[in-house]
């Protein structure tokens, strides 16, 4: 993820470089993919750590309803 952001940035970068049009729009569509990688995977990251944090309250909510597991002695 991060790897595509610095390669998007240096993308953008190289439109100050370029001489012509031809260069200059091949450096907006590589810095346009690589800005997409990017915000896709950070999408998917976020979504994944939202989950696993939905998970994690789901299964506290979960232990704390219903008390002990079956199955489980009391300790003395």
């Amino acid at each position: 993820m991060v790897i595509f952001f610095v390669l998007g940035l240096l993308g953008f970068a190289a439109h100050g470089l370029v001489d012509g049009r031809e260069g200059f729009v091949l450096a907006s569509i590589i810095s346009g993919v690589f800005f997409a990688c990017f915000l896709i995977l950070f999408a998917i990251y976020w979504i994944g750590y939202l989950l696993k944090g939905h998970a994690i309250w789901q299964a506290e909510r979960q232990a704390g309803s219903e008390g002990p597991s079956a199955g489980q002695q009391p300790e003395d």
